[in-house]
């Protein structure tokens, strides 16, 4: 039985990722996806600048949907818009992402084992992953297998109590358009006073496509009528006019805190698996991507002989990734208790002649600033937009 230098399970973007670059670095790396592509990933298929900055290669222009210039922002009785003068994110049919990134992962010498699936991973003086018909053994392993891993939980515990919200997505062909903007509906919000995390009052999107939109909501602590109701009202409220009525909308976990373990001995989990989501906008892929190249320099390290380099992964995690996710968390109950006390479309321009602000929002964007550095913004503009924007 070989030994390689890392095996991977799961083969979304962030592992993908991860095996394209340990193989890049010469690691015999072998990744392991139950699925066999095509396979649908339900999300909006957003792809902030700051997500596709951490790749080192460019997206294709064929897995490019739209180039993302401006935001529609709604909630009771205001419509706000924002334009920018560059693109701030792109949209993709994550199918076409996920091959992408998978072939990517191929072509860089990593071994795909598709339609397998890792049923038991035990640790040693090495890894031994339990497969369905085989087992693979490596030095180091690394679980990228989305918020409902099972290998996660066997290894490190359930996931954080009351840490999952639920997104529910359909994609519609469209009449005409959408053109380059990103609609995010506000439906419960604002909160009465601010809550302590986990928080994710409902909020809904649409993310342009080339001839369809993606329609969304997402949520912490709502029922199923909940979120058929959150979807009826962005079917409503949407600017977009679809070609007919979407079927029964796709659903899907989001983890909104992170574990408060990301790695063992000789495992280590990133992306989703990690609980590493925003839990202002539950965006996952820039953190996701940011966990597998922290992972993959591990890997490298280890195989180089550095005992402490998992250990290392962990408290890089910790003060980079989930530094910024508890920045985010600790923002997003002052904004939606704000958006109760203040007249919500003043507020929205208020904050729209902030050029410093707004500036420093686009660099997050971008991937050139952070959630902490943002809160540090927040809190001494907080007085100016409340005052500015009061009813």
């Amino acid at each position: 039985m070989p030994l390689y230098d890392v095996a991977i399970s799961g083969g979304g973007p962030s592992g993908s990722y991860c095996a394209y670059r340990c193989a890049q670095a010469g690691l015999s790396t072998v990744l392991i996806e139950r699925r066999v592509p095509p396979w649908t990933k339900v999300c909006a298929g957003g792809v902030l600048l700051r997500a596709a900055s951490r790749l080192d290669f460019p997206l294709p222009s064929a897995i490019i949907e739209k180039e993302v210039r401006g935001l529609l922002v709604a909630g009771e009785g205001f419509r706000e818009r924002f334009r920018f003068d560059r693109g701030l994110a792109y949209t993709v049919h994550r199918p076409n992402l996920d091959t992408h990134l998978l072939g990517m992962a191929e072509r860089a010498g990593a071994e795909l084992m598709l339609g397998d699936e890792v049923k038991v991973i035990h640790e040693g003086s090495d890894v031994e992953l339990h497969l369905r018909s085989s087992t693979v053994r490596a030095r180091c392993a690394v679980v990228a297998e989305g918020a409902g891993s099972g290998n996660a939980h066997r290894l490190l515990g359930p996931p954080p109590k009351d840490g999952m919200a639920m997104g529910l997505r359909s994609i519609c062909p469209t009449i005409e358009g959408p053109e380059d903007e990103i609609e995010v509906f506000f439906i419960d919000s604002p909160t009465r006073g601010i809550r302590r995390p986990p928080m994710f009052p409902l909020m809904g999107w649409m993310f342009p496509y080339r001839g369809m939109a993606n329609l969304g909501v997402g949520g912490h602590g709502y029922s199923k009528a909940q979120l058929m109701a959150g979807m009826d009202h962005v079917l409503r409220h949407t600017s977009v006019r679809v070609a007919s009525a979407p079927g029964p909308p796709s659903a899907h976990p989001i983890p909104i805190i992170p574990r408060p373990k990301v790695a063992t001995r000789r495992t280590m989990l990133i992306g989703d698996s990690a609980g590493l989501v925003s839990p202002l906008s539950g965006e996952g892929l820039s953190h996701g991507l940011a966990s597998s190249i922290l992972a993959a320099e591990a890997a490298i390290k280890l195989a180089s002989g550095d005992k402490g380099a998992i250990l290392a992964y962990e408290d890089a995690v910790a003060s980079t990734i989930i530094r910024d996710i508890k920045a985010a968390a600790i923002i997003s109950p002052v904004l939606h208790w704000l958006l109760g006390v203040v007249d919500t479309g003043a507020f929205f321009r208020a904050v729209g002649k902030e050029e410093e602000y707004i500036r420093a929002w686009t660099e997050m964007a971008l991937g050139e600033e952070t959630w902490q550095r943002l809160l540090m913004m927040t809190i001494p503009r907080f007085h100016r937009l409340f005052f500015r924007s009061l009813a």
